[in-house]
């Protein structure tokens, strides 16, 4: 609200209070205006004009407040020690006798003083649509995660389709070198569709992040038999791989409350879930189809389907609730439904 309509309410606040005896809160609600809001615009106004605005409430003085001498000092201090952040700097002063102050109150002495940078929030990159697959077997995404079994762990890798957000291949390893993530690199590519020839119809971009399997010359060697790209994703930025991050969270979840006594029960469990998040689980981002329908069905045709259902649905309840004793047209099939 402009200052201008802020001194307007106050000055019909107080004509009111004046006139009529009413409250604050009273007048306040006859105007639309909540307190909160009054009050914050009063103490605005009183930082303005220095607190010399009646009725205004003045910021109360505080008694442990840093006395100028020691804002100096401080400031003298970070001075001559320009590689210490304000919480060490606070504690060596109190061990050198040279000032006694809390580090919050060094902070903001030095942020008065224009001596420290503000803290800001880390920008993510998002991926253009053109980075983003927009058919099945485009782009595979690859990661590993720790799984605990019995008194040892175990490394879960799978390979997840980006667009279909499926996982054609996974297994449950004892290591994560370059021969172990080659060999399943290589059970992956299997699984690919090919024709008459043997000759893979689709040859996906590998994503992953820079461990050492995926940076391995085997695993390299894979990918360059099959003719498929790899895309490492930019180091110390695991948001580019966020997609397979996720999947691997969910299937995290879903282990939680699993028992893994051995390796042999472990797989037997993991597969059981994986065959639940592939064939079973409604997908958000797919418009809660399943990870399937995306990767080998037929997403529009479900889609359409689910539609019809809808719009025919309500054709029905229109009739229904208006009680017609003549049936209507039916509903054409291009209707939207909201």
């Amino acid at each position: 609200m402009p200052v201008e309509l802020q001194e307007r309410v106050h000055e019909e606040v107080r004509r009111c209070r004046q006139r009529s005896g009413w409250p604050l809160r009273r007048s306040l609600r006859v105007l639309g205006v909540s307190p909160a809001s009054y009050y914050r615009w009063r103490r605005a106004a009183s930082l303005r004009d220095g607190g010399s605005l009646s009725g205004s409430p003045r910021s109360p003085v505080q008694p442990y407040e840093a006395l100028p001498e020691e804002r100096a000092t401080v400031r003298e201090y970070a001075l001559k020690h320009p590689e210490l952040r304000h919480r060490e700097l606070a504690w060596r002063m109190v061990d050198e006798d040279v000032a006694f102050v809390s580090p919050s109150t060094v902070y903001r002495i030095l942020k008065g003083e224009e001596l420290v940078c503000p803290w800001r929030r880390r920008t993510k990159r998002s991926r253009t649509a053109d980075e983003k697959a927009q058919r099945p077997d485009e782009i595979w995404a690859t990661d590993l995660r720790y799984v605990p079994v019995g008194p040892r762990n175990y490394y879960l890798l799978s390979f997840v389709d980006e667009y279909s957000r499926y996982i054609p291949h996974w297994n449950l390893l004892g290591r994560m070198d370059g021969v172990s993530v080659s060999v399943e690199a290589q059970a992956a590519v299997e699984t690919l569709p090919r024709d008459a020839q043997s000759e893979l119809l689709a040859h996906p971009d590998i994503r992953s992040d820079n461990g050492s399997g995926y940076v391995s010359r085997e695993f390299a060697g894979v990918l360059a038999e099959h003719g498929l790209a790899h895309r490492p994703i930019t180091p110390h930025c695991p948001e580019e791989n966020g997609l397979c991050e996720r999947v691997q969270r969910t299937l995290g979840e879903a282990l939680e409350g699993e028992e893994l006594k051995d390796y042999f029960q472990a797989r037997d469990v993991i597969a059981r879930i994986i065959h639940w998040y592939n064939h079973e689980r409604l997908h958000s981002a797919l418009g809660f189809l399943r990870p399937v329908d995306y990767y080998r069905g037929h997403p529009v045709e479900l889609h359409e389907a689910r539609r019809q259902k809808l719009a025919a649905a309500r054709h029905r309840r229109r009739e229904a609730n208006l009680r017609l004793r003549q049936p209507t047209l039916p509903w054409e099939p291009a209707e939207t439904i909201a």
